[in-house]
């Protein structure tokens, strides 16, 4: 898996750079400092996952994400910010980001949210659920993604159940594929259904294929 790294706060970037380095089946291809020079980068290289900074010179990552989709289509964006509240406020158009997370995540939730856009699954925490809706699908925001009191909250492990439920996997099979005790997957399912308000696995499925959520 080919990843980019575009941030120009050079700290960050070499503590990404490291985290990167330690992953045998993710292979860093560079390092850049602006929107820009990641739009030409992506361009001029095979790239599967770009991890780019959102408030970048020379271009933000935005700006950069929507020539993306038209210069380099299949790079999966994953979208990083310290300012939510400020830096999500319009993502729409931009389908080729796949995930939007805050920087102070952890170094596991990042290394697995990677992993699950690269599968074709959409990740966002609690401040960037929104924004990523509106990105992937503008058109068909729906009220409940916006409003819904548990809609905001889906951490990565919950995106990586919820798309393990819509594969049709047992409890046993989604615990084998994302590398957790069989009873925390079913507990983690029966706190979704709750906060949700839903009767059943299948409503739950339904439920994150209707509002865009994996």
């Amino acid at each position: 898996m080919n990843i980019l790294i575009a941030d120009d706060q050079v700290l960050f970037r070499d503590m990404l750079r490291s985290l990167l380095e330690q992953e045998s089946d993710l292979h860093l291809v560079g390092c850049v400092g602006s929107g820009r020079e990641a739009l030409a980068a992506c361009t001029a290289q095979p790239v599967d996952i770009l991890l780019m900074d959102i408030r970048m010179p020379d271009m933000d990552g935005v700006s950069a994400a929507l020539k993306l989709r038209a210069a380099a289509p299949k790079v999966r964006i994953l979208l990083l910010t310290a300012f939510a509240d400020r830096d999500l406020t319009d993502l729409s158009g931009a389908g080729n980001i796949h995930a939007v997370l805050l920087k102070d995540l952890h170094a596991n939730d990042l290394l697995r949210a990677i992993r699950l856009c690269a599968n074709g699954l959409y990740v966002a925490d609690q401040a960037g659920l929104p924004a990523l809706a509106r990105a992937v699908c503008p058109e068909h925001v729906s009220a409940k993604v916006q409003a819904h009191p548990s809609s905001s909250a889906f951490s990565p492990l919950d995106l990586q159940i919820l798309g393990c439920l819509i594969r049709g996997m047992s409890n046993r099979e989604i615990a084998e594929a994302v590398n957790y005790s069989e009873g925390t997957v079913k507990s983690r399912i029966s706190r979704l259904l709750s906060e949700s308000d839903l009767k059943d696995r299948t409503q739950l499925a339904l439920f994150a294929l209707k509002h865009h959520l994996v």
